[in-house]
């Protein structure tokens, strides 16, 4: 079961039961309030991660409470259930942010093409922010390790502080340290340091590498390369370590003193998760800051091995002076900005500004960061080339001894891909890759609104199946890449001479489906497929090639000759063969009612 909450709201307890149940698969917990005073009042109790609201209820209706919810939340996910046919409400409920929207009654497929992608939108930010927040943690031991490892004569005496705090915020079960030795001509590793959350765990006091077939490791940790893996991926002398280690993932990291291999440090864990290669990285630097506290015991170089800090993450680094001007960045800052220390040492920030985020936004941050001394969220900023990107920001202002703030960290990772990746996933799962119009699944929701919005207000409309004649000649003839082509120049065709809310499938291969709503008259339907037959059989030329293609085209009107979205496809496809049999390149209408199609038979005049 997902870990999620989701709030309904509908003063209509069947409605509020049906959700209950239908959302079981994919919440945990289900909030229920029977108008949008208890809702708003509910979220602010439990914070839920998705809302689902109807409009029309006593004592504060949908809209005004997602309004109100929008002023505490900016990111919750908000989905409505209402009149597709209202467009006033429809803009309202855009303006006020609303994800998603959805209408009675609540069929499952249509339930889950809506709670499904808001669902995974809540999990993937949920997962980008905990890990931003264990990078965040490792970072803050690593800058408090650097500081009080060579900060003491003696670093062995703050070791287990720091382990522990690093194990922690890694969020690992194990930490180990090993130093290496020459006993009888034999290197060997010792026990320096090791802590445990399984008390049974039996780390070896001594690890020898070649009795203990870890010569392929020995060869990777003096090169300066790093061990990551899992126990299941390794041979059986290596699982019997890790068992004794009660661990079930490993990733070793050489510790060299002087460019000399001292030693390894370990970091284990009871669960297959391997740590991703911005941690590593992080970590590496812990190994980097053990190095140095045993080569300099006397913090000779703390101010050295603060910098490295910074320098090895691969989040960006950017500290400000208490006016907020930029004192110090790092190279991550740089890769991922575009801009070099030299040209914004002495700058404030804001110089970065996408123009995305108004005034109200600053003010709440800097609010925060004054007032609790930090901040976190997602901000839009703008880099050198003029590149707007998004990353997840995180200050911190730092305060002297009488509580005065002195400078601010700010610590960022561009998160732009993650919301690309969102978006063009939910787009392709509605649309044809290469013709981009709407695919099937999209077809299928459309025919299905029609048809309730037909039956509610007495219209009609129609559907339109087009196949293009002898196309396979030209992809036999002239290859994929011009028959792909083809069908993007006649998709664009198409959809040229639609009206802005008809809709244009790829239906498969080379096969197209129309669906054209409040259909006004049969007249302007001939006129549609008129343009289309006449636009086809055009020439156009692919690549330097000249070609022609026909179109046969097959047409179905609802009501009268079906009345479900399959029925009605089927019919006109049926149309569409009838089209092909009469020697293709032309038009043909449902058989069954040929002789009758006029205006006023179909209730269209």
């Amino acid at each position: 079961m997902q870990q999620l909450t989701v709030l309904v709201v509908d003063d209509d307890k069947i409605t509020t039961a049906i959700l209950s149940h239908m959302l079981d698969k994919y919440a945990d917990h289900v909030i229920i309030a029977s108008n949008g005073e208890e809702g708003l009042s509910l979220f602010i109790e439990h914070r839920p991660d998705i809302v689902l609201t109807d409009i029309n209820m006593p004592r504060m209706g949908g809209l005004e409470m997602v309004e109100q919810i929008r002023k505490l939340d900016e990111h919750v996910k908000i989905a409505i259930f209402t009149n597709f046919e209202n467009r006033d409400i429809l803009l309202q409920a855009i303006k006020f942010g609303v994800n998603q929207f959805f209408s009675k009654p609540f069929e499952a497929k249509v339930f889950a093409q809506v709670i499904q992608p808001l669902c995974d939108d809540v999990l993937e930010k949920r997962r980008i922010s905990t890990e931003l927040a264990r990078q965040q943690n490792i970072l803050h031991a690593i800058k408090k390790m650097a500081h009080n490892f060579l900060q003491h004569v003696d670093w062995k005496a703050t070791l287990n502080t720091e382990m522990v705090r690093l194990k922690n915020a890694a969020d690992t079960s194990a930490i180990f340290i090993y130093q290496n030795h020459i006993e009888k001509n034999e290197l060997v590793a010792k026990r320096l340091y090791a802590v445990n959350d399984d008390v049974q765990a039996r780390a070896r006091k001594q690890v020898h590498y070649r009795k203990h077939h870890l010569m392929r490791w020995k060869r990777h940790l003096e090169r300066g390369e790093y061990v990551n893996g899992s126990i299941y991926s390794y041979d059986k002398s290596k699982q019997k370590l890790l068992k004794a280690f009660k661990i079930e993932c490993l990733l070793i990291l050489p510790i060299f003193v002087n460019k000399e291999w001292w030693g390894f440090l370990g970091i284990g864990n009871t669960v297959d998760y391997r740590l991703n290669i911005t941690n590593i990285e992080m970590l590496s630097t812990v190994a980097s800051i053990i190095g140095s506290a045993i080569n300099n015991e006397r913090n000779l170089h703390s101010l050295e091995m603060s910098s490295a800090v910074f320098e090895h993450t691969m989040d960006g680094v950017l500290i400000t002076n208490a006016d907020n001007r930029i004192m110090h960045v790092n190279a991550a800052f740089s890769d991922i900005t575009g801009y070099q220390p030299e040209e914004v040492v002495g700058k404030d920030p804001k110089f970065l500004k996408s123009g995305t985020h108004d005034k109200h936004f600053y003010q709440q941050m800097w609010t925060q960061l004054t007032q609790k001394g930090n901040w976190q969220g997602e901000i839009t900023n703008r880099k050198k080339n003029g590149e707007i990107y998004i990353e997840w920001l995180s200050v911190n202002a730092i305060h002297n001894d009488n509580g005065e703030i002195e400078n601010f960290i700010g610590i960022f990772s561009d998160v732009t891909h993650q919301h690309k990746d969102a978006q063009h996933n939910a787009y392709l799962a509605t649309h044809d890759p290469l013709t981009g119009v709407s695919n099937r699944v999209l077809l299928h929701d459309r025919l299905e609104h029609a048809i309730e919005h037909a039956k509610r207000f007495d219209k009609c409309f129609a559907v339109i199946f087009c196949d293009l004649d002898n196309f396979k000649p030209i992809n036999d003839t002239y290859g994929h890449s011009v028959g792909d082509e083809v069908l993007k120049y006649i998709a664009g065709i198409m959809k040229s001479i639609l009206r802005k809310d008809d809709t244009l499938c790829r239906y498969g291969g080379d096969e197209f489906v129309i669906l054209i709503e409040e259909l006004k008259g049969f007249e302007s339907l001939e006129t549609v497929l008129s343009k289309i037959r006449t636009l086809s059989n055009q020439s156009f030329s692919i690549n330097g090639i000249e070609l022609t293609v026909g179109i046969s085209i097959g047409a179905a009107i609802y009501p009268n000759d079906a009345q479900s979205p399959e029925a009605i496809l089927s019919a006109a496809d049926q149309a569409m063969y009838n089209a092909k049999k009469q020697g293709k390149n032309t038009i043909a209408f449902f058989q069954r009612h040929e002789a009758l199609y006029c205006s006023n038979t179909y209730g269209l005049g």
